[in-house]
C-alpha cells in the first residue's frame, strides 16, 4: 500500500518526517519497505500563460507557442496543439528538470527555430500516464508560480507492507490510525457529509439481493447530471503516486475513496441498467460475461454477479463489464458500495485469474460499517468534480453485522508477554487503538472490536494489540525454559554420514525397490528359504524382500549402460531383510541397515589419463574413503568373497576381526549374463557393524618434524597369506619398537627363484620417530623386529637385496 505523506497528514497531522514515520510504523508491525519520492526529479517548472500559438515555419506537425512566465516571455516549439491563447500550461524553461528526462532542459534549435524549454504533458510531470497532450491547468493557477509547490508535489510516499491479516492497512485512514495510536496525535476521519438534491435515490433505482450470505449488504447512491472529464490535478497526482491510473472524474472518485477509506466501489451508467435496477445473484452454470478488460469469461454457479433486469453487468467484488460502463456519454451514475463475503470473492478471482485492487481488499475483508460513509464521500467527489447532483438518501439492502466482543485477562497477557501488564495498561492500549472497552465482574476486560479490525477474534489477538501499542521492545530477550526435544536419532545420523562420505568419494546416490526375484537371491548365494516372501507382491518377479542391496544397484547400472552412459558409480543406503527368530521373545523379521556400491564402465578421466574400466581397486578405494570418514581403524581385507564374485578379485571386509561385508568384481560369467560388456565392481557392508566401530571424534596429528628413514623390504610368504595381514603385522611390529611407519605394498611376485607355493610381497616402508631423526642403526633394529614378527606369524623370509 502506497501512502502519500501529505494525504496521511490530512488525517493525522503529525510532524514526523517520512523516515521517522517509516521507522515508527515498522516497530508497530506495519513494515515500510521503501520511501519513494516520485517527483524528486521535478524542479524549475513554472505556470505560464499561452499568449499565441502559430504554425512552425519548417514543419507541418510542430507549432510555436509564445508564453508569459510572469517574469518575461519565451517561445517554445511544441509537438501537439491542444492549447490555445489564454490557457495556463506548465513550462519547463532552460535549466528545469522533469522526471522523464535524465538531464536538465536547455535551449534547442528545432527545424530552424530555437525552443526555450518545453511545455509539459502529464506524463512528463509524473502526475498521470497520459502523454499525448499538453497539460492545461485550471484558470485559477497563479502565473509564474512553481508548479511543484503550487500542486503539492514535494511529497514522499511510504510503501507499507500489508500482511494478509491486516486489510485495514490497505487504506490511508488505516495507516493514519496506526500513527495516531503510536504518537498520540488525534486522528481526524475524512469528511463524509454530502449535499443532496431534491430527488430521492429510491425513486431512481432499485436493488434486489438474492444471496444474502454472499452479499450481506448492498448500498446504491445516485448522482444525476454528471459531465465526464478529467479529475482535479492533485487527485490525478495522488492516484498515480499510489500506483493507479487516472481515468475520469467519476471513476477516479471511487478509486480515490478506495485508497483513502479502503472500500472498493463501482460506478454504473444508470441509463444502461435495464429497469434502472441492480440484482445481486449467483451466475447460471455456463453463463458468460465480457469484463472491462474486453475478455469474455465463463462463469459457474459459484460466482456472484451484479446484474440488471436483463443481463449481468459485473462480477461482484472483482470487475465490472462494458455493458454498463461509465463513458463520455454518461449523465447519470449509480454508485455501488457493498460488502461481499471474502471466500466467494477469492474463489472467483483465483478461478478467473483476475487480481484487482477491489478483489484484493474484498477477499481479505473490508469494514462492513464503512459502506455508507465511503459511498457518501465518493458521491460528494463525483458531484463536485463533474457538476452533478446527489439524490437524497440511498437504496440500502441489508445491514452491518453486530460488532464482536472479545475478552482479555491481564494475568494472561502478563504470562504471554513475560512482563507485568495491569488492567489499566490493557484499557489504555485498546482504547488508543480505537476499541471500546469495559471491565466485567470477574476482572476481564471486554473489548468491542470495530468492523475494520477483521483480524481480532481471540484473546491472544488482543494481547498482541497490547504489546504493539506498548512496543515490542518491552518484551524481554530471555527465552522460557523448554525441554530439549527433537534432533536426529543416532541411526539416522549415521546413515547420513555414510551418504555424505560416498558422495564425497564421487559416487551418486540412488534408491531402489526393496523387492527382488528368486533369481536375484540365487545370484547372491541366498536361498529363498532364508528370505521373506511378500504376501501380495507388486510383480511376479519381485516376490521377496531383498537380502542384499546389490541386485537393485546392478539393475540400475544396467539401465544406465544400455542408455549409452559410458560409466556410472552408484551407491545406496537402505534396509536388507532376513528371517529372524520366530520364538515368543524373538522377532520374525530382522531388518539391518546396509550400504552398497556398484561401478561399471569407464570412470571420467582427464585428458592426460588413459581411458580404463573401473575395477576392484576403484571399489576398494571407495570403501577406504568410507572407513576413513567413519573413523574406523583396524579394518582389513580377508579371503575371497565367494559367489557371485571373481575368486581372485574379491575379498571379505573385516573390522576388528568381525566380518562387515564384501568388496570385489563380479565373476565375468555373472557380469556377461546380466548384460554388462565389461568389469563390474561392487561392495556391500553391514552398517550396523560399521556403527559399532565408528567414531565421530576427529584425531589430529602434528605434521612430522623429522625426516623418515626409507627401506624397501621383500618377504617370501605362503601363497595364501593375505597381503593386508602382512602389512598390518609390519605396522604393529614397528609400533612395538616405539616408531611409526608408512607401509605400502608395491610388488607381488611368483615364480623362479621364489619356491613353488610361495610368493614375494615387496613393501615400501618409511620409519619415523616423533622426537628425533632416526639413525640407520635404529632403522635396522626396527627391520629386525619386523622380520621376527613375520617369521613367527607367516613363516616369512626376508629376501636379500
Amino acid at each position: 500500500m502506497k501512502v502519500l505523506l501529505s494525504w496521511l497528514r490530512e488525517l493525522c497531522p503529525t510532524g514526523l518526517s517520512a523516515e521517522e514515520l517509516a521507522e515508527l510504523l515498522t516497530r508497530k508491525g506495519a513494515g515500510v519497505e521503501a520511501i519513494l519520492r516520485p517527483w524528486e526529479g521535478l524542479s524549475g517548472v513554472v505556470v505560464a500563460r499561452v499568449l499565441e500559438v502559430r504554425d512552425h515555419p519548417g514543419s507541418e506537425k510542430l507549432c510555436l507557442a509564445r508564453v508569459d512566465t510572469g517574469s518575461g516571455e519565451l517561445e517554445v516549439v511544441v509537438g501537439v496543439r491542444n492549447m490555445a491563447a489564454g490557457d495556463l500550461v506548465p513550462l519547463a524553461p532552460p535549466g528545469a528538470r522533469v522526471p522523464t528526462l535524465p538531464e536538465p532542459l536547455g535551449r534547442r534549435e528545432i527545424r530552424g527555430v530555437v525552443s526555450n524549454g518545453m511545455l509539459c504533458s502529464p506524463r512528463e510531470l509524473g502526475v498521470s500516464p497520459e502523454g499525448g497532450a499538453i497539460l492545461v491547468l485550471p484558470p485559477d493557477a497563479p502565473v509564474g508560480a512553481d508548479f511543484k509547490e503550487a500542486y503539492g508535489l514535494d511529497d514522499a510516499v511510504l510503501d507499507v507492507e500489508v500482511t494478509p491479516n491486516r486489510p485495514d492497512l490497505m487504506s490511508v485512514i488505516g495507516v493514519a490510525r496506526e500513527v495516531a495510536a503510536a504518537t498520540g496525535v488525534p486522528f481526524t476521519p475524512p469528511d463524509t457529509t454530502v449535499p443532496e438534491g431534491d430527488g430521492k435515490a429510491e425513486d431512481a433505482a432499485t436493488v434486489e439481493v438474492l444471496d444474502h450470505e454472499r452479499c450481506p449488504r448492498y448500498l446504491a447512491r445516485v448522482i444525476r447530471g454528471v459531465a465526464i472529464g478529467p479529475s482535479p490535478l492533485r487527485v490525478q497526482a495522488r492516484l498515480t503516486a499510489a500506483g493507479m491510473r487516472p481515468i475520469s472524474n467519476v471513476v477516479d472518485a471511487t478509486n480515490y475513496v478506495m485508497l483513502e477509506m479502503g472500500q472498493p466501489m463501482h460506478p454504473f451508467d444508470l441509463a444502461l441498467l435495464e429497469g434502472s435496477a441492480i440484482v445481486v445473484r449467483r451466475a447460471e452454470e455456463g453463463e458468460r460475461i465480457v469484463t472491462l478488460d474486453d475478455v469474455e469469461r465463463p462463469l459457474t454457479a459459484e460466482d456472484l454477479l451484479i446484474a440488471d433486469r436483463a443481463r449481468a453487468v459485473g462480477i461482484a467484488g472483482v470487475m465490472g463489464s462494458a455493458a454498463a460502463e461509465v463513458s463520455d456519454r454518461t449523465t447519470d451514475v449509480l454508485l455501488e458500495s457493498a460488502y461481499f463475503a471474502p471466500v466467494g470473492i477469492m474463489r472467483t478471482a483465483r478461478r478467473l485469474g483476475l487480481r484487482t485492487e477491489a478483489n484484493m481488499r474484498f477477499e481479505r475483508g473490508v469494514d462492513p460499517e464503512r459502506i455508507p460513509r465511503a459511498a457518501d464521500r465518493a458521491s460528494r467527489f463525483i458531484a463536485e468534480w463533474s457538476g452533478g447532483t446527489v439524490l437524497a438518501g440511498a437504496v440500502d439492502v441489508g445491514e452491518a453485522p453486530m460488532r464482536r466482543k472479545v475478552s482479555v485477562r491481564p494475568s494472561r497477557a502478563s504470562l504471554v508477554l513475560g512482563y507485568e501488564v495491569s488492567r489499566e495498561d490493557v484499557q489504555e492500549a485498546l482504547s488508543g487503538l480505537g476499541m471500546s472497552v469495559e471491565v466485567s465482574d470477574d476482572g476481564e476486560i471486554v473489548a468491542e472490536v470495530p468492523g475494520y479490525r477483521v483480524d481480532v477474534e481471540r484473546e491472544i489477538d488482543l494481547i498482541e494489540e497490547v504489546v504493539r501499542f506498548q512496543g515490542y521492545e518491552r518484551v524481554g530477550e530471555t527465552l522460557p525454559p523448554v525441554r530439549q526435544t527433537g534432533g536426529y536419532d543416532p541411526e539416522h545420523a549415521f546413515r547420513g554420514r555414510l551418504r555424505e562420505a560416498l558422495v564425497r568419494a564421487g559416487l551418486r546416490e540412488t534408491q531402489t525397490f526393496s523387492f527382488v526375484s528368486e533369481e536375484d537371491l540365487a545370484m547372491m548365494g541366498h536361498p529363498p528359504g532364508g528370505a521373506i516372501r511378500v504376501a501380495n507382491p507388486i510383480a511376479a518377479d519381485q516376490a521377496y524382500l531383498r537380502t542384499s542391496l546389490v541386485p537393485g544397484l546392478l539393475a540400475t547400472l544396467r539401465r544406465n549402460i544400455a542408455r549409452q552412459v559410458p560409466g556410472a558409480a552408484l551407491f545406496e543406503v537402505g534396509r536388507a531383510f532376513f528371517t529372524g527368530d520366530p520364538g515368543p521373545d524373538g522377532k520374525p523379521l530382522d531388518e539391518r541397515d546396509h550400504v552398497a556400491l556398484a561401478m561399471a564402465g569407464s570412470p571420467p578421466v582427464h585428458w592426460w589419463e588413459d581411458e580404463r574400466e573401473g575395477d576392484f581397486f576403484d571399489a576398494k578405494g571407495a570403501v577406504e574413503a568410507l572407513m576413513d570418514a567413519m573413523g574406523i581403524e583396524g579394518w582389513a581385507l580377508g579371503g575371497p568373497a565367494g559367489e557371485p564374485f571373481h575368486p581372485g578379485r574379491s575379498a571379505s571386509v573385516e573390522v576388528a576381526g568381525e566380518t562387515a561385508g564384501t568388496v570385489g568384481e563380479l565373476h565375468p560369467a555373472v557380469a556377461e549374463r546380466l548384460g554388462f560388456p565389461g568389469r563390474v565392481a561392487v561392495a556391500e557392508l553391514d552398517a550396523t557393524v560399521l556403527a559399532g566401530h565408528a567414531t565421530s571424534e576427529l584425531v589430529y596429528r602434528d605434521v612430522p618434524r623429522f625426516p623418515p628413514v626409507h627401506r624397501d623390504l621383500a618377504f617370501v610368504v605362503g601363497e595364501g597369506a593375505p597381503a593386508g595381514a602382512v602389512r598390518r603385522a609390519i605396522r604393529e611390529a614397528t609400533e612395538a619398537a616405539g616408531l611409526t611407519a608408512s607401509v605400502q605394498l608395491f610388488d607381488v611376485f611368483t615364480g623362479e627363484p621364489v619356491p613353488a607355493g610361495r610368493k614375494s610381497l615387496a613393501f615400501s616402508v618409511d620409519f619415523r620417530a616423533p622426537d628425533r631423526t632416526l639413525t640407520d642403526e635404529e632403522a635396522d633394529r626396527a627391520v629386525a623386529g619386523i622380520v621376527e614378527r613375520l617369521s613367527a606369524d607367516f613363516a616369512a623370509e626376508l629376501r636379500a637385496g
